[in-house]
């Protein structure tokens, strides 16, 4: 199971680089359309929505690395622990019988 999520997060990871450049490559051409513009709006629009574009798939691309970041921990290391401190008592409870 560790081989497998291990290889699930480092294509991911991997993905992840690629859009990075591609959006910030796409970034640049839009800067490139504004600054080269020259007074033209309607270049000028094209610049800033090919900005807007690119910023709005990084920051997709980055939440989705998130999520599938927080699932592989859900599934690999579930966060449940049995000795879990009282806190009223400060003593551990388990969750076996009679204790």
């Amino acid at each position: 199971m560790g081989d497998l999520t291990q290889t699930i997060s480092n294509l991911v990871g991997i993905l992840l680089g690629v859009v990075g450049a591609i959006g910030v490559g796409y970034f640049i051409y839009g800067a490139y359309l504004y600054l080269t513009a020259t007074g033209a709006p309607h270049q000028m629009e094209r610049g800033k929505s090919a900005m807007m574009t690119a910023l709005a798939g990084i920051v997709l691309a980055l939440v989705a690395f998130g999520v599938v970041e927080l699932v592989i921990g859900a599934v690999v290391d579930p966060a449940v622990d049995p000795n879990v401190p009282d806190p009223t008592s400060g003593t551990t409870t388990t969750n076996e019988e009679g204790g």
